[in-house]
């Protein structure tokens, strides 16, 4: 029962993040001009995970326009477990069963270079929400990472369509951690780098550096 309970409370907040991410989609559907312009990639960022335990991801996402020289893009990323080590030696929190989402949200605003096409230099405003369920010696803990961040940006389409993009940006997060079964404090000893703050425990708002690589197409 208890191996039940577990498996659902992982598979909730995926649920639900899912169901907002196609929320936004179907948003964009309905707001795109006559003079359609969207672009669908992938992202290399989202290949690290959450960034702080053996963890790998897949993100992928669309990006449409809002208006004239303004666009919003919408990234999902699932994350899960692996076995061996993602690059960061040491660096890494090692847990097991790890699964989770996270959404981000980038609004841009095209500066220069063919501003109305949506390509060229860019700078806005990014968002992310991000939800982890792991557990550690059979303890189940939660982390979440809620973070707002100015991004600058380039973004080339070549005449076929093909896109490359590139950004990065610096902001805010906050990190909220909780086990369950009333674990103390710090009991696994699990530092997140680089700000050695406690994986299994705490909430801390913490300095945010982003940046990401996508490649896709534009239609």
């Amino acid at each position: 029962m208890a191996v039940s309970q577990n498996n659902y409370a992982m598979k909730k907040p995926i649920i639900i993040f899912s169901l907002l991410f196609l929320t936004i989609c179907g948003y964009a559907q309905d707001t795109i001009e006559s003079r359609k312009c969207v672009a669908i990639s992938i992202s290399l960022a989202g290949f690290g995970g959450d960034y702080v335990s053996n963890s790998m991801g897949i993100q992928a996402g669309v990006e449409f326009r809002l208006k004239n020289n303004l666009s919003m893009q919408c990234d999902l990323r699932y994350i899960f477990e692996v076995g061996m080590s993602t690059g960061y030696g040491q660096l890494n929190v090692d847990v097991d069963d790890l699964n989770g989402i996270a959404i981000n949200t980038e609004v841009k605003k095209y500066i220069w270079r063919n501003t109305n096409e949506m390509k060229g230099g860019y700078i806005g405003a990014q968002g992310i929400i991000l939800h982890t369920i792991a557990l550690q010696d059979n303890h189940q803990i939660n982390r979440t990472k809620i973070g707002l961040s100015a991004i600058i940006g380039w973004k080339y389409i070549a005449k076929s369509g093909f896109l490359f993009e590139t950004n990065a940006g610096l902001g805010v997060q906050l990190i909220i951690s909780n086990s369950d079964d009333n674990v103390p404090v710090g009991y696994y000893q699990s530092k997140e780098f680089p700000w050695s703050k406690q994986y299994d425990s705490g909430t801390s708002l913490l300095p945010d550096l982003t940046w990401n690589v996508r490649i896709g197409w534009c239609f």
